[in-house]
């Protein structure tokens, strides 16, 4: 049976890959955030609603309407689209 490496070996391998392991998730993490905010910048246009209003307006209002349903106990009409 091969002997262990000594415990400062091993600590010391733990903490470099825990080291790493954060720096990869940070660069990965905010890399995506970056690119997903640089490619919503140099995108196109944003998408309308079949009224002429920008999808997103539509969409940020979405929880709100939902809310006003939840609070009637059901008795309103659910709105189905944003």
């Amino acid at each position: 049976m091969p002997s262990k490496p000594p415990f400062r070996v091993r600590l010391g391998r733990v903490v470099v890959s825990v080291a790493v392991l954060t720096l990869v998730t940070v660069v990965l993490g905010y890399g995506g955030w970056a690119l997903l905010s640089v490619s919503a910048k140099l995108g196109g246009p944003d998408p309308k609603t079949a009224d002429g209003d920008p999808l997103r307006e539509r969409l940020l209002a979405w929880p709100e309407r939902n809310r006003d349903v939840m609070r009637s106990d059901g008795r309103k009409p659910l709105p189905l689209r944003p």
